[in-house]
């Protein structure tokens, strides 16, 4: 499990989206919202990709999945609000199974990492 799959709370084979809501959280999953949070002040200051990693106990797969993320934030503030938005959204999208945003692959492909 990597991070798109702990921000999209994937329980595995099965993703459907009644066993995730209500189900009792896998400790690996990863609320959206305080994510994202994190990572506003990792790209715009003043913590670090290193802190943020840390916080969140990540895998080397994890990190992956992180650094191709922060990778895409690039720019102004502006921009880079705009790209964690978008970012965002997705992650939120996917914890639902919405269609196109159901399985890992669809939001890797969305999110272009």
């Amino acid at each position: 499990m990597a991070l798109i799959e702990r921000l999209m709370h994937w329980g595995g084979d099965d993703p459907d989206p009644d066993e995730v809501i209500g189900a009792e959280p896998d400790a690996r999953h990863i609320d959206n919202h305080q994510f994202f949070a994190a990572a506003v002040e990792a790209a715009i200051g003043p913590r670090t990709r290193a802190q943020i990693k840390a916080f969140y106990a990540m895998t080397p797969a994890d990190e992956v999945d992180f650094d191709a993320l922060a990778d895409l934030v690039t720019g102004p503030d502006a921009q880079k609000a705009l790209t964690l938005l978008q970012i965002q959204s997705v992650a939120i999208l996917s914890e639902t199974r919405v269609p196109n945003y159901s399985t890992p692959s669809e939001v890797r492909s969305r999110l272009g990492i």
